[in-house]
């Protein structure tokens, strides 16, 4: 092969590498700010992935592979820069999280991947992936007694969990968990997805569960995420022709869900998160995130587009900031900032550790990454 013919094919190899960057760096719908924040605070005594987080008021909650569940108390750290006459002074804040239990041979042989605090219960729902969904009151954890959780699912072995969601509206409490039901006994169903609603009571200091009724039967196995608000339950991937969500509808909490529409996405969504009549659709294969209101639209009006170029595996609203943050996996933390119409005021991408979840506190993005946990300031430099 001739010289002048290698040089060629390396000319055309980068070119190809630098238009795939260039389209990765333009992959939001506007470009993206740079953003100035302070060095990543990483927690290095975490071995293991931290799979998801969870924040109520100044506590955080954690589930991590390795190291099972692990709660945080936050703690504000503020000081002050004063200039060289040392009148005019500039006040900082950043946090610090400190740890208050954690217990590795309690969960050895668990393998968390999601949690969820019901505050009005002062109850942590763990998800035990394959295995269980339990259920503990944080008293019986802080006072490490024996038998601290009560298994909420599975009843038998082939049924596997993958997710849930809880709604604790008003004095309902419910969890509810999309199963994966995986056999070769026969008679048995295999390969589908079933979602069961567990109810939970508390009667004075005792927080009783009932059994689990299934719901929602014979989706694909495949389908991948839930969410529930106002009624609603939605359910990611149930096609395995066609990238949708399906939308199920109750009039009420006493009566049954019902198929009310079906939505078809530009990429297989991965992520979903609901509040109020306002739903996000996290897609893989870079479709970025689809935003539905389903307040003036029956079957759901599609009113923005954002991020796309980014494969989002987990996302979550702060209404009160107006801030979404998705997480990406090894494209780090995007935090989009949106106004009442829910389109794009202001984008940056946060470069952390293969990013599974992450949470807003006080201008602080907290992320579980598989390096532990990352904790970047961003309301000292905006």
């Amino acid at each position: 092969m001739k010289k002048t013919d290698i040089n060629i094919i390396f000319y055309t190899k980068f070119c190809k590498s630098f238009f795939i960057l260039f389209l990765m760096l333009i992959g939001c719908n506007k470009q993206s700010t740079p953003l100035i924040f302070n060095e990543i605070i990483l927690n290095n005594d975490l071995k293991g992935y931290s799979k998801e987080l969870d924040i109520q008021n100044d506590t955080l909650y954690v589930v991590n592979e390795e190291e099972g569940l692990l709660i945080y108390e936050i703690k504000i750290d503020t000081f002050y820069w004063f200039d060289n006459s040392g009148t005019d002074s500039t006040i900082n804040t950043s946090i610090i999280v400190d740890k208050i239990y954690s217990d590795t041979i309690v969960y050895q042989n668990w393998n968390l991947s999601g949690i969820q605090y019901f505050d009005s219960l002062r109850t942590i729902i763990i998800l035990d992936k394959f295995y269980s969904v339990q259920h503990a009151t944080l008293t019986s954890i802080f006072e490490n007694v024996d038998d601290k959780f009560n298994k909420l699912c599975c009843s038998v072995d082939y049924q596997h969990p993958s997710k849930m969601v809880v709604n604790q509206s008003n004095d309902n409490f419910e969890i509810f968990t999309l199963i994966r039901n995986k056999s070769f006994t026969v008679g048995i169903p295999t390969d589908i997805v079933t979602i069961y609603k567990t109810q939970m009571l508390k009667i004075g200091d005792l927080i009783i569960a009932d059994e689990p009724i299934k719901i929602i039967d014979s989706l694909i196995y495949d389908a991948n995420d839930i969410h529930y608000a106002n009624n609603r339950l939605f359910v990611a991937h149930t096609n395995y022709e066609n990238s949708e969500f399906k939308v199920y509808f109750r009039d009420n909490p006493n009566s049954t869900f019902t198929l009310d529409t079906t939505i078809t996405t530009p990429a297989t969504p991965n992520a979903l998160y609901s509040k109020g009549d306002t739903l996000f659709v996290g897609m893989e294969d870079h479709g970025g995130v689809k935003v539905y209101n389903f307040e003036s639209a029956e079957n759901g009006e599609e009113i923005s587009w954002l991020a796309t170029g980014f494969s989002v595996k987990d996302l979550y609203w702060d209404s009160s900031n107006r801030l979404l943050l998705l997480s990406c996996g090894f494209q780090g933390v995007v935090v989009l900032e949106l106004d009442d119409n829910m389109q794009e005021v202001e984008s940056w991408i946060l470069n952390t550790g293969y990013a599974y979840s992450s949470r807003n506190y006080l201008g602080n993005i907290i992320v579980a990454t598989r390096n532990g946990l990352e904790i970047i300031n961003l309301k000292n430099n905006q």
